[in-house]
């Protein structure tokens, strides 16, 4: 009865995305992205997830019923540069490690399912006043914030394997025929509809992001307001991840250093200076202790042992997933080395390498610098500044935690919503620009003509 539940909810969102308005089909992708998980499935072979049915049907509508809009997004696209360097290096690592045509698909589908979520947000940005995401997250918070809270205080998540148990596959860490939990004796956890309690503080540390540089342009109630911004915020702390804690408190160490004086600006500098000296080294040990989470030592074999796979084929990489197919024991949860000692590799630098090699990498760094500028050049927008902390949050979490259970896809949705709707904002203020000087020049006109008269 419950798999039914989930199921008609599935339809019904896909029906909405079919026969309902096209501008607002990014909001289906977006919830899709945060209520199914990408571990279950429809086929194993070729996989076809929940999240996966969304985001092509996307395109195929996108270019069945909207070509000229959509392909005239594309173009528009600021990323579109970077986009098109990071296929062809992909293609290169493809064709020259010698994977053939099934190489091709796999890049089409790594392509697909991670980078095309750009241009799946920037064309739901250009509908950003139409759609106006952050002003209709109250419920769906509240209810994660429910749910969050439940699993917290009890130590098992009842909605995932609610979830999980609709669909014909699933492919996840967790046993579902028992109490699923991520809580340890060390270490209270959440992840609710996510694949780890990590993924889940990433994604929660980008829509507080958004949610607090749009805070003034959402005309709530100041307490409805703060409930909101608060649970997404005890959210973080529940989630147990403390990269996610320590990128949130970046992101909002830079929003109130953007919105100060330079007097403060300095205060605040001179304050995490002291804060970062008292707390570095108390981090320093909970890093180094063994047998809780990621560790220093932990990191430094990761390290090794990406140099070692790297050099194996530096310029161009190794092919595209081979640490899933060849290095590690793959499934949505994390990439897991077979290796012990390893643990996994937890930044995104380390796969990049090795998978990608230096012109994978380049290309990566090449997206995040460009989006970085795009939101600098236009910093006078809210929607830019959420952009440019977003992206720096997201960015320094998938160096230290890397890109795992689609953490990178929930922030593309938010970092090209952003710049969708940056890009939007800015025709608005011309074609004001535009109207404001056709009326000026037709009051010159008038004046002669009442002086000629």
């Amino acid at each position: 009865m419950l798999s039914i539940v989930v199921l008609l909810a599935f339809f019904a969102m896909l029906g909405a995305m079919l026969l309902g308005d096209k501008r607002l089909a990014y909001v289906w992708v977006f919830l899709s992205v945060l209520f199914f998980p990408p571990c279950v499935y429809f086929l194993q072979k070729p996989q076809v997830s929940p999240q996966q049915v969304f985001l092509y049907i996307f395109f195929i509508v996108s270019l069945l019923k909207n070509r000229s809009v959509f392909m005239d997004a594309v173009f528009k696209h600021p990323l579109r540069v970077p986009l098109l360097f990071l296929f062809i290096s992909l293609m290169l690592t493809s064709v020259l490690t010698g994977e053939g045509v099934k190489g091709i698909y796999n890049v089409f589908r790594y392509y697909m399912e991670n980078y095309a979520y750009l241009i799946v947000a920037f064309v739901g940005g250009l509908n950003y006043d139409k759609i106006q995401l952050e002003k209709k997250w109250f419920i769906p918070v509240m209810i994660l914030f429910f749910f969050g809270v439940i699993e917290y205080v009890f130590r098992s998540n009842y909605l995932f394997p609610f979830i999980c148990k609709a669909f014909p596959y699933y492919d996840g860490y967790y046993d579902l025929s028992s109490a699923v939990s991520a809580s340890r004796s060390y270490r209270t956890r959440i992840f609710l509809t996510t694949t780890h309690p990590t993924v889940l503080g990433c994604m929660l540390c980008g829509a507080l992001m958004l949610f607090t540089c749009r805070l003034k342009s959402i005309h709530w109630s100041s307490s409805k307001l703060w409930m909101a911004w608060g649970a997404l915020f005890l959210m973080i702390f529940m989630s147990g991840s403390r990269t996610a804690m320590v990128c949130a408190l970046i992101g909002l160490v830079i929003f109130a250093f953007m919105k100060v004086g330079i007097r403060m600006k300095f205060m605040i500098i001179v304050l995490v200076g002291f804060i970062g000296a008292a707390v570095l080294p108390k981090a320093v040990d909970t890093f180094s202790v063994e047998g809780q989470g990621s560790s220093v030592s932990l990191r430094q074999e990761q390290l090794l042992f990406s140099y070692l796979q790297f050099m194996k084929s530096p310029i161009y990489g190794n092919g595209v997933r081979y640490t899933s197919k060849y290095v590690m024991e793959r499934d949505t949860y994390n990439d897991r080395v077979v290796d012990d000692e390893i643990g996994g590799l937890e930044s995104v630098i380390f796969f990049t390498l090795i998978d990608y090699g230096m012109v994978g990498i380049a290309t990566y760094l090449m997206l995040f610098l460009m989006a970085l500028f795009y939101f600098i050049r236009h910093s006078h927008s809210t929607y830019a500044q959420a952009g440019f902390l977003i992206t720096i949050c997201f960015f320094i979490f998938a160096c230290l935690s890397g890109e795992i259970g689609g953490n990178n896809t929930f922030a593309y949705l938010l970092m090209g919503y952003c710049m969708g709707a940056v890009y939007r904002e800015e025709e608005h203020e011309d074609d004001d620009e535009k109207e404001k000087s056709l009326d000026g020049n037709d009051s010159i006109d008038e004046a002669i003509l009442e002086g000629k008269a």
